[in-house]
């Protein structure tokens, strides 16, 4: 039986009937330029640890990888290695390194920022020390930091940025004060920030800082309760009011957000699943098809790569934001990679495997890496349990290795 915690991200799959569904989004603006072309990521992944569960979260800093997830024991050339949901690789090479440590449940969203790491999830213990389902860790000694709460609910996401650390997911309170589905704490105190409006009537699955904005994802249909919020929409980070100066009509539950200086794109679920480019004032750029959800998302150069549990992607883009795709289906299991610009399917395919697929990714663009986490075991016959990088050529300006 599914998990509730893998059914979180990975909704059953629901293939188009053939039919124009009702409210179709026309696409009115034109497709934006791409970006300086840059090479695609190796398909191959590159030399890894593995893990024994499922990986939900991965972020950079520096030239270390942070994983976090279900897992008990990270996979050394067949040997197991103690890492009760938290480990820490070398984003070089792949090694694993001794930074460990332990939480008693599953982390499902991690950000990292300053000199911490922080992260949410299931658990109620964090290095043998009492956190309620929010945590701080120090990035280089692992060592677990004084920010302390209670959240009644489940997190799923963390960001951090404008002085603030900001908790999406299914939540009702933080230290038994009333919060919806979203909340905020000072960076440099570690306090629940009374002063941040934030709030949403249904769950969040995304956060993301970029410049004054904080954009939030999910299947919620109000935020702060403001209309026109309908599952994307962005607060300013000065004060957590709705910014209406970005206005996208998003269709379906948003999974996954990247930022680029142009676009906002966004991974959605949906009959199907979606990639949908939006312009910074949530005009519709471009909308491209799968037959699953996407559920994880990141950009690197003039590429968009998205990953999920669909098995297929369109070609190109559909005429709206909700029509079907308008031609022939590629063989695309659990990752591709997009055009930024017209939201093209580029030929990059390392074809993984598994039923639900790639939950997590992020980008170290000076290294020119991506990490990947999820429920997959192996990508074109190369076994990479549950963990993967990938990298683009040392042609590339590759940062020294």
């Amino acid at each position: 039986m599914l998990s509730a915690s893998i059914a979180r991200y990975a909704l059953p799959r629901r293939r188009h009937l053939g039919a124009v569904l009702a409210g179709v989004l026309a696409v009115t603006a034109m497709p934006t330029a791409s970006v300086a072309a840059t090479p695609l990521v190796s398909a191959k992944p590159a030399p890894s640890v593995a893990f024994d569960g499922l990986v939900y979260a991965t972020a950079y800093a520096g030239s270390t990888v942070y994983v976090a997830g279900s897992f008990r024991n990270a996979v050394v050339d067949g040997r197991s290695v103690p890492r009760k949901r938290l480990a820490a690789l070398n984003a070089r090479t792949g090694e694993l390194l001794p930074w460990a440590p332990a939480t008693n449940g599953t982390v499902f969203g991690l950000t990292a920022f300053d000199k911490s790491l922080y992260i949410t999830g299931k658990f109620t213990t964090v290095g043998d020390q009492a956190r309620g389902g929010l945590a701080g860790v120090d990035l280089r000694t692992g060592a677990v930091g004084a920010l302390r709460h209670t959240i009644k609910g489940e997190g799923h996401t963390l960001a951090a940025g404008g002085g603030r650390l900001f908790l999406g997911g299914e939540i009702s309170a933080v230290d038994g004060k009333t919060r919806r589905n979203l909340a905020a704490f000072d960076l440099a105190t570690g306090a629940l920030d009374g002063a941040f409006a934030g709030g949403a009537d249904g769950g969040v699955k995304a956060l993301t800082v970029a410049g004054s904005r904080l954009y939030v994802g999910g299947g919620f249909k109000r935020l702060n309760g403001a209309a026109g919020t309908v599952r994307l929409a962005a607060l300013r980070l000065a004060d957590g009011q709705v910014d209406t100066s970005f206005r996208p009509v998003t269709p379906y539950t948003v999974m996954a957000i990247t930022v680029a200086p142009d676009k906002v794109y966004a991974g959605l679920a949906g009959p199907g699943g979606r990639v949908a480019a939006y312009r910074p004032d949530g005009q519709l750029v471009w909308s491209t098809v799968t037959d699953g959800d996407v559920q994880a998302i990141t950009h690197l150069g003039s590429a968009v790569y998205a990953g999920g549990h669909f098995t297929v992607a369109c070609t190109v883009p559909s005429r709206t934001a909700t029509s079907w795709c308008p031609t022939s289906l590629r063989s695309q299991p659990k990752l591709m990679a997009l055009d930024a610009g017209d939201g093209s399917l580029l030929p990059w395919n390392p074809k993984s495997n598994g039923r639900w697929g790639v939950l997590s990714m992020d980008v170290h663009p000076a290294l020119g890496r991506i990490a990947v986490g999820g429920e997959f075991t192996a990508f074109g016959g190369v076994s990479r349990p549950h963990f993967a990088q990938f990298t683009t050529p040392c042609s590339y300006g590759c940062a020294a290795r």
